[in-house]
């Protein structure tokens, strides 16, 4: 009796046992599954920044970087050989023109001015009195020739000394600033050695080569801005001052003469940025630079979109640029007036991805909330112990 009931409950009760605890365990993992795969469907927000599409002026620019120079530059060089004797400026005084920079000792040649004047005076005399025997026919032609090439010759020996004397006061050819010092006082100067530079910074410009393709769009006068990074990107009016005739063949390029409207702090030999304001547009429909996001040489934005329930996603659209400055890009369609797109936080998005602005509550934070609130309040209908 005991075998056959035995063999009764381990053949009967056990199989069933067996059967339900495989019913809670494939219960259990169905929930588990259901969960994990809500979870993973449950998209979260991405934060972002967004910013609105707005109209506004844009300029067509074409950029380019040059050294300054100065078109006007001279150097000064002696033209006779002396000691210096005063030295009357010095680097970074701005003269005038025909003024005296340096005196060299003089002694001999106005020794020889003096002389020269002398000679003149006594051959202007001899000469008056052979034109007045000339004249009552009291000598030859040929007398009062030789008289008169007497004069000639010391006319010119007496402006030679003068020159030669005027040599020993040097003096500005041109209006400028004295960028180059090279002698001292006891120096002995040499004729033909540079002893001064003058610049005249007025006459500052940035020589830039341009393709050939902008052409047409380019005229004398245009406007222009440089932009020095050494005096902190302050930016500089300029303007075309020319316009090279021909094109480089070799390089594709025309060279164009960029001048300053207001030099400043600028100097020649400074590298700037140049501007070249090609067109400007008072009425665009303008969306930031910092919207665009880059995908196999294509540029891209995202747009806001929000559906009817209020979900607020993105949908990612192709930007083809008509003009371009620092902060802004014309695109030439996609975009309306009012719409808004992402600034910042484009890293984490993809088409359709459900996004949230800084200061906006968090769904996904809420959510969790619910449901850990949920998860701990006690069953309804069971009491406490």
């Amino acid at each position: 009796m005991n075998r056959t009931v035995h063999s009764l409950i381990r053949h009967t009760i056990i199989p069933a046992c067996a059967l339900a605890l495989a019913g809670c365990g494939a219960e259990f993992s169905a929930k588990t599954g259901e969960e994990k795969t809500g979870k993973a469907k449950k998209e979260k927000a991405v934060l972002v920044e967004l910013a609105e599409v707005k109209r506004g002026m844009i300029e067509s620019i074409l950029e380019r970087s040059a050294p300054l120079e100065a078109e006007v530059k001279v150097e000064v060089k002696a033209r006779t050989s002396n000691p210096a004797i005063e030295l009357l400026v010095e680097e970074g005084d701005k003269v005038a023109k025909g003024q005296v920079l340096l005196r060299l000792e003089n002694d001999k040649q106005q020794n020889d001015h003096d002389q020269a004047l002398s000679q003149l005076d006594k051959t202007q005399i001899e000469y008056e009195r052979q034109e007045s025997l000339y004249k009552d026919n009291l000598i030859s032609e040929q007398v009062f020739r030789n008289a008169k090439f007497d004069l000639n010759q010391r006319q010119l020996s007496a402006e030679t000394a003068k020159r030669q004397l005027e040599y020993t006061e040097v003096r500005a050819p041109i209006k400028g600033t004295i960028t180059l010092r090279s002698v001292k006082v006891g120096d002995n100067v040499s004729t033909g050695s540079t002893i001064f530079e003058i610049i005249d910074f007025e006459s500052t410009v940035a020589v830039i080569h341009v393709p050939e393709q902008y052409l047409p769009q380019l005229r004398p006068d245009m406007a222009a801005r440089l932009i020095s990074n050494t005096l902190g990107d302050k930016i500089f009016p300029a303007h075309v001052k020319r316009i090279s005739p021909i094109v480089e063949a070799r390089a594709g390029t025309i060279k164009v003469t960029v001048g300053v409207r207001e030099l400043g702090a600028l100097r020649p030999g400074m590298w700037v940025d140049v501007e070249l304001v090609l067109e400007t547009k008072q009425d665009a429909v303008l969306i930031p630079k910092k919207s665009i996001v880059y995908d196999n040489d294509q540029t891209f934005a995202y747009k806001l979109h929000t559906s009817t329930n209020g979900v607020r996603s993105v949908k990612r659209q192709l930007v083809l640029p008509q003009n371009a400055d620092k902060v802004h890009i014309e695109p030439f369609e996609g975009f309306e007036v009012g719409e808004k797109v992402v600034i910042a936080g484009q890293s984490g998005l993809k088409e359709n991805s459900k996004i949230r602005e800084v200061g906006d509550p968090d769904p996904d934070a809420e959510e969790t909330t619910a449901t850990t609130a949920s998860t701990n309040a006690p069953a309804a209908g069971k009491s406490g112990t």
